[in-house]
């Protein structure tokens, strides 16, 4: 009942939660195709728009040179063409006037070409109603001057009788005076000559004032008729103002930029397209370069290397050359689940806790921190710390396993007094010394050695006789002579005797190596009496014992530099 009960709220948990996830993704992909086509329609209205206001302004140039051509030929002409001009364009306003739709900008349209021709229509009629306009209004002030120049001749006709007025009345005004002062007394006796002649020029002098008051007063009234009415400069379109009719269009136009500015897809187009020619870049970069790097390992490096002379560890670093025991004919496997070693009186075995599984318990058991204290940092590298060290007064016989791991196998190899044997440590788990002797370990570094470079091992660690070394190894360990040339994977390589000729070879082909499936060279041994150790399958990463597996995050390529 109990597994029922599980077994049903597992299926509704199960559907609940795949029910509540189709949810997320159909409202997601709901709001992604909302912004989607909002964002594809304010694209198409602002193109659209910037299409005709590009139109528009390109019409209006040409447009503007037509009517100020136009305009400027009827500077000299006769106030019937004047008249009759103005009669055309106004009509042409009326018209246009009648068909525009101040609207149309924010009336939503059904498709982005139907907006094209409708904003282009709608553009072009206001930037003809601006010309037109313009053109009318300049056609009316010229009208007006021309009447102005016909107001201004009647006024200066005015203005001389005015003069002619006002100079005859001075005359009589100075023949008066005259009088009087020719004749004081007798100007003012009545029925004297004198006083008949002042009475005839006061009455022609009051006729001249009456006069020139008369010529006065219609000079005022057709200066006030005629103002200040003056021909107008040349025709020239006012390019603000023709710029101004298209201000419906850049409004609407900023209202899309603006609709587009709150879309994060038009947010994000911009930047993606600006870095995307970069990041393809990049990615062609990531594609092409360790494919040209590996090309020139391949095609050059490793040929090169080829063909230098092997490596005589031997020679090179003036060691003994003696050759290994090697196993019965046929058998090149060294190696089992666990080994049975003698430990006789005098001898002692450094051990890591881990492979140790059985001991007698009659044998004297201590903790040695380092392999070697004159190599702290190889040992640390190797595991190799916290070793447990025994001997025994009595001869006695140890058990060595890997117990935390099925797949390794334990393999023992008998250096005699005077052999030597270039080792990696990461493959040592113990040896057997004689007590009054020090471990024989010696580190050589080839700087100069181009096959050393290209495999990254730049220092080689040589073991000396005698000692018994205790190895593990993935699947088995296997020692084989090196004969007329044997190669093997540089990952599996555990070391190789110092009489060896080392040299590397590069991959029979290209396409693996490329791939990442095949190293690039292979270890080459060279020398009928040398040998060479190496496991079945190589696994590296996991180093033995607990205290070691701080390094697991080293890379394989750094603590092959330090020959580990």
């Amino acid at each position: 009942m109990r597994q029922l009960l599980t077994a049903i709220l597992r299926f509704l948990l199960r559907h609940t939660l795949q029910f509540a996830l189709f949810i997320v993704i159909l409202l997601a992909g709901r709001l992604l195709l909302a912004e989607w086509r909002a964002y594809s329609a304010s694209s198409s209205t602002v193109a659209a728009l910037r299409l005709a206001a590009s139109g528009a302004d390109s019409h209006g140039a040409g447009l503007a040179a037509a009517a100020t051509a136009r305009v400027n030929a009827l500077q000299h002409a006769s106030r019937t063409a004047i008249a009759t001009r103005l009669e055309q364009v106004q009509a042409q306003l009326r018209q246009l006037r009648a068909q525009q739709q101040p609207s149309l900008f924010a009336l939503p349209l059904p498709g982005a070409d139907t907006l094209a021709r409708h904003a282009q229509d709608e553009a072009t009629r206001r930037v003809d109603i601006e010309v037109l306009a313009q053109e009318a209004r300049y056609l009316g002030a010229l009208q007006a001057a021309l009447s102005g120049e016909d107001a201004r001749q009647t006024l200066a006709r005015l203005h001389a009788e005015h003069v002619r007025a006002y100079a005859a009345l001075q005359d009589n005004i100075r023949e008066r005076q005259q009088l009087e002062a020719q004749h004081p007394l007798a100007a003012r006796l009545p029925g004297s000559g004198a006083y008949a002649q002042l009475s005839r020029l006061e009455k022609e002098g009051q006729r001249l004032r009456e006069i020139n008051l008369q010529a006065y007063n219609a000079w005022l009234a057709q200066r006030a008729r005629t103002g200040n009415a003056a021909r107008p400069a040349p025709f020239a379109i006012d390019d603000q103002a023709l710029a101004a009719a298209l201000a419906p269009v850049q409004k609407a136009i900023a209202a899309g930029e603006s609709q587009l500015a709150r879309n994060w897809i038009a947010r994000w187009r911009a930047p993606v397209l600006d870095v995307a020619p970069t990041a393809a870049l990049l990615v062609l970069s990531a594609i092409a370069l360790p494919v040209a790097i590996k090309a020139l390992f391949y095609f050059v490096l490793a040929p090169l290397a080829a063909r230098l002379p092997p490596l005589s560890i031997a020679r090179e670093l003036h060691l003994a050359g003696s050759s290994l025991p090697l196993p019965p004919h046929g058998e090149s496997r060294i190696s089992a689940v666990s080994q049975a070693l003698p430990l006789k009186p005098g001898q002692r075995m450094l051990i890591h806790p881990a492979y140790l599984q059985s001991s007698p318990v009659s044998s004297t058991k201590r903790t040695q921190w380092l392999l070697d204290w004159r190599f702290p940092f190889t040992s640390l590298a190797a595991g190799m710390v916290a070793l447990t060290r025994l001997h025994s007064d009595v001869a006695a016989s140890v058990t060595i396993s890997a117990s935390d791991d099925p797949l390794l196998e334990i393999a023992v190899l008998r250096l005699p007094a005077g052999s030597a044997l270039v080792f990696q440590p990461r493959g040592l788990v113990g040896l057997i010394t004689d007590t009054d002797e020090s471990l024989a370990i010696s580190s050589h570094w080839r700087l100069a050695s181009l096959h050393a470079w290209l495999t990254l091992q730049l220092r080689f660690i040589v073991f000396r006789g005698p000692v018994t070394l205790i190895v593990r190894g993935c699947r088995g360990v296997r020692l084989e002579r090196a004969g007329q040339g044997r190669s093997i994977s540089q990952a599996a390589t555990l070391g190789f005797s110092t009489n060896v000729l080392y040299s590397t070879l590069r991959s029979e082909t290209f396409i693996p190596y490329l791939r990442g499936q095949q190293a690039l060279l292979n270890d080459r041994f060279d020398g009928g009496d040398g040998v060479y150790l190496y496991e079945e399958t190589p696994r590296h990463g996991k180093q033995p014992g607990n205290t070691g597996s701080w390094f697991e995050g080293a890379t394989d390529a750094i603590l092959k530099v330090f020959g580990i």
